[in-house]
């Protein structure tokens, strides 16, 4: 996978085939996102039941991701839409207060929410339909409050209403969110998103509640309120993953403080090692047009170059008309913003007091020098491979697990390409063993090519055990000798050098062993070992060289001798 950046798609009524999800996990997703907030149960099992057949077609497995509602202020069943202008007077409270308020009925907006106009106050500021309405509270009168409309428009059923700088009462995880995450539980999904957080404490108490029901789901905490932002850090320190909700947000806060406040979020989870997501409207425009719009592929660069795990499709993928192409468009985007790598951060700024940190950055690091193909991280509760994926590993990464919930749960990680692995327990191959003629078999290594293998976290460290790294040069795949990877020096007029670099390790044996400097270190990017040819002449056919080869890959011909 040559992507970095990950991929979450919203999953509904446009995309919730078997045959659609095939082409979308084909296309690139690698989580779906369950919205919780539309659907029954029963449908939501079907969609879930399609995804993991979907992922079993195409060989694939991708997470599913359960985003729960929160306290969604909304307007309750209207009769018929109503018509707000500018100027006019309306009252807004519980549906059930129409009843005691009849004299209000021609300008009465009921509202699910039976604490807002507890929550609200004179001067306060109402939102309707993602702001495209507005309208500010003029007094309170019993269990209504009355409003004067700002700015008007066509007002439907079921449309969200916002509170901005009003300290709502209704707690981020609601009665409705309870059962809903008990579903998603007994469905097995990977992640739980949780809207509406707005301090440290909504997230432990879900926590808490998976710890009680003795299940490890991680949380993903979604930032769209005021008091979520300025209490960023803490919420940071105590959550799983990070997900930049920018379409309340922006109505909450403005639209125009969204991009500041993302740059800085982002940077803060690259900072602490907590993946973020970002998300909402990404790629709208995609909803009814084939193609994007410069300024959403933009939108979408631009939280790469800021460095975000993964970036979100909503409506695009949920009910859009082109599912599959705003995919494809957003993992060619992505492709190309990652042609323009971040700047990594500096060492010094990271905690290595984590031994596993430590560890795969050591891996990173040593990939990077020696031009290794790979880095296979052997783990079992992904947690190595989340260490790893914070490093920002300019290599290839295989994330190896023998659990499928941990691998799909590494679906998330940036730079992560996750691998199911059920070890023989046969006492004669090791566990890296295995992975490495699995990757023979499967053609993703040749001769010649290093890999980085590391393990450490659950089983494979223990108390008297010690965590582990090694490089590993691949070798034994048949090969026919071509002559474009044949490197050949004459040695005056007793034979030749012949070095073939399709099993070159480049470990540079060759060049610390020969005293002649004929052996040397191509300038190209994967610098690989050359001969020189100028020094060949002063070969002493010693064969040393040969002999310390650790792939075959030299071979001196001496007609000297013969």
């Amino acid at each position: 996978m040559s992507r970095r950046a990950k991929i979450v798609s919203t999953i509904g009524p446009s995309s919730n085939s078997i045959e659609t999800l095939e082409k979308l996990i084909m296309a690139g997703i690698n989580v779906a996102r369950i919205n919780m907030s539309h659907g029954t149960h029963e449908g939501h099992a079907k969609t879930i039941q399609n995804i993991r057949q979907a992922s079993k077609n195409t060989g694939y497995e991708v997470a599913i991701l359960c985003d729960l509602q929160g306290p969604k202020i909304r307007v309750d069943k209207l009769s018929e839409p109503l018509e707000l202008k500018e100027g006019e007077k309306w009252v807004i409270g519980p549906s059930k207060e129409l009843e005691n308020y009849k004299q209000y009925k021609d300008r009465f907006i009921p509202t699910v929410y039976e604490d807002l106009v507890h929550d609200a106050h004179a001067g306060a500021t109402i939102l309707f339909d993602d702001g495209l309405m507005e309208a500010y509270a003029t007094k309170k009168e019993g269990e209504i409050l009355h409003i004067e409309i700002k700015v008007g428009g066509t007002l439907k059923s079921n449309k969200g209403i916002n509170l901005p700088n009003v300290n709502v009462s209704a707690p981020s995880f609601t009665d409705k969110d309870r059962e809903d995450l008990i579903f998603g539980l007994k469905n097995n999904i990977d992640y739980i998103a949780l809207s509406f957080v707005r301090r440290a404490d909504d997230i432990k108490e879900v926590k808490y509640l998976l710890h009680k029901l003795r299940k490890n789901v991680p949380i993903i905490s979604k930032i769209e309120k005021p008091e979520a932002v300025e209490n960023i850090e803490e919420i940071v320190a105590v959550t799983d993953v990070i997900m930049i909700a920018r379409g309340d947000m922006g109505v909450e806060v403005g639209n125009h403080l969204v991009p500041s406040i993302q740059k800085k979020i982002i940077g803060l989870c690259n900072h602490n090692g907590v993946p973020v997501i970002t998300a909402t409207q990404m790629l709208e425009s995609m909803t009814t047009n084939s193609r994007p719009t410069r300024a959403e592929a933009n939108d979408v660069a631009n939280a790469i170059w800021d460095g975000t795990d993964a970036v979100m499709l909503s409506g695009e993928t949920a009910s859009g008309k082109y599912p599959v192409e705003a995919v494809k468009m957003m993992s060619s985007i992505v492709l190309e913003a990652e042609k323009m790598p971040k700047e990594r951060p500096l060492l010094r700024y990271m905690d290595l007091k984590n031994i596993s940190s430590s560890l795969q950055i050591a891996a990173s690091l040593i990939a990077e020098k020696t031009s290794a193909r790979w880095i296979l991280s052997v783990t079992l509760s992904g947690n190595s491979c989340l260490q790893m994926s914070r490093f920002r590993s300019q290599k290839r990464v295989l994330g190896v697990t023998n659990s499928i919930e941990v691998m799909r749960r590494m679906t998330l990680f940036w730079g992560i390409t996750p691998f199911y692995f059920q070890e023989k327990e046969d006492g004669i191959h090791t566990i890296e063993d295995q992975m490495i003629d699995i990757l023979k078999e499967k053609k993703l290594v040749e001769n010649g090519d290093k890999l980085v293998i590391t393990h450490g976290d659950g089983k494979y460290f223990k108390q008297g055990t010690s965590n582990s790294l090694r490089v590993e040069i691949v070798k034994d795949i048949p090969t026919e000798k071509a002559s474009s990877k044949i490197d050949e020096a004459e040695i005056n007029s007793d034979g030749r050098i012949i070095l073939d670099t399709s099993l070159c390790a480049s470990c540079q044996l060759c060049i610390n062993i020969c005293p002649h400097n004929i052996y040397e270190v191509a300038k190209d990017q994967d610098r690989n070992t050359i001969i020189n040819k100028a020094n060949a002449k002063s070969c002493s056919l010693d064969m040393e060289c040969v002999e310390n080869c650790p792939t075959g890959a030299l071979e001196i011909i001496s007609t000297k001798l013969t």
